[in-house]
């Protein structure tokens, strides 16, 4: 340290200044470089979650404590040796050095002493992990078709459908959460995919746009129920899959397919400006070393894909919605600030419903309260139902 300071004496101001901006602009170079890939690839083959040895005592379950197995609210778990099954389990409680979760639905065996993938998203399978009946299905768009999962209504004639779309770097399980709420409330579900993510047709050079072009493979999936005999449609999206929805919403894709009759959205990124800069501060660059580095990210990314962030900046497009919307974000999402859903709700409380849900992460606000969740999804479907379509 020492030799440093000595060094750092005798050499010149200028040179030192030289010296200085040249660390900065690698920093800037490497962090656009990082920041820009991780905004244009969505390749994930696995849900997020942590592989434990489970301790059981009748209706207990005992893990090792994690970030994972102490999240807040309802976690999920798929044994993998020796049996397959899944579990939902109640909230934690420490044990002393374990954590301690009540079993409160459960599928296949749990053992004491398995191997379980244990994961706040609740579910990484099919809609078979909740018992429910469903078909594999592809919606055609114009560069593939996107694999899909359509669950037909549980009574009565086709009629509405939601269509849910999962998000950067995510898969459908994500939104399987939800999948008891929906159905209770009368519609079919129709969980899709869009270009360039896990099991969907590669594009170009795989590149997102971050909502931009994957809307159109919603309206895609508009055309899949109009074909399937249904009459109208709820649009339903987790994080980016939230500004692919809303996407879809501008006026350059109307008339749909089918009447579009709401919007549900759960953590939705809905100014990519705002979360780059976001995410340089949640990897601890100091505020304006994050903003030079989101700045150059923008740039970096738009050479690369030509994004527009102008086109997918949804709280810029707030004034031209014309849908009721529902919306929760939570106050813990350190992925998409809480600001921007805040933004969305002062800017049109004439159409959104907002659930700001204390304590949750990133596309969990179910899971801090399932009960509170269920009850607005059903209660909003039920009112768009009955009200007016566009």
């Amino acid at each position: 340290m020492n030799g440093l300071l000595r060094w750092v004496r005798r050499t010149r101001k200028r040179r030192l200044a030289g010296y200085g901006a040249l660390g900065y602009g690698l920093i800037l170079v490497a962090g656009a470089l990082f920041g820009a890939e991780i905004v244009l690839r969505s390749k994930s083959s696995w849900v997020k979650g942590a592989f434990v040895f489970m301790g059981r005592r009748g209706n207990h379950v005992f893990l090792p404590a994690s970030v994972e197995t102490l999240s807040r609210g309802v976690l999920g778990l798929v044994p993998l040796l020796p049996n397959r099954g899944h579990a939902v389990l109640g909230p934690a409680s420490r044990a002393g050095t374990l954590v301690k979760r009540q079993i409160l639905q459960e599928r296949g065996l749990f053992p004491n002493g398995a191997l379980v993938w244990a994961s706040s998203y609740v579910y990484n399978g099919t809609p078979a992990q909740l018992g429910a009946e469903f078909e594999h299905t592809t919606v055609q768009t114009e560069v593939g078709d996107m694999p899909a999962w359509h669950i037909p209504q549980l009574r009565g004639e086709k009629d509405a459908l939601v269509i849910v779309v999962h998000g950067h770097g995510g898969q459908r399980a994500q939104g399987l959460r939800a999948l008891p709420a929906i159905l209770r409330t009368g519609p079919a579900a129709l969980f899709v995919t869009f270009r360039n993510a896990f099991g969907a047709p590669r594009v170009g050079k795989g590149y997102l746009t971050l909502g931009d072009t994957e809307a159109e493979d919603i309206l895609g999936a508009l055309r899949w129920a109009q074909e399937h005999g249904y009459q109208r449609v709820i649009l339903f999206g987790f994080s980016m899959g939230g500004n692919i929805v809303l996407s879809v919403l501008r006026p350059k894709f109307e008339p749909y397919a089918l009447p579009v009759v709401g919007v549900l959205l759960d953590s939705p990124a809905l100014d990519w400006r705002d979360t780059i800069r976001w995410q340089g501060q949640r990897f601890g660059l100091p505020r304006f070393l994050a903003r030079h580095v989101a700045t150059f990210t923008q740039y970096v990314v738009t050479r690369r894909s030509g994004q527009n962030f102008d086109e997918v900046d949804q709280i810029r497009a707030a004034p031209r919605f014309r849908l009721p919307i529902l919306l929760w974000h939570g106050t813990r999402d350190r992925t998409i600030p809480i600001a921007q859903s805040d933004a969305l709700a002062r800017a049109r409380p004439d159409l959104v419903e907002y659930h700001r849900v204390e304590g949750a992460k990133h596309i969990r606000t179910w899971n801090v309260d399932p009960k509170a969740y269920d009850a607005a999804l059903e209660g909003f479907v039920a009112r768009v139902l009955e009200g007016e379509t566009v």
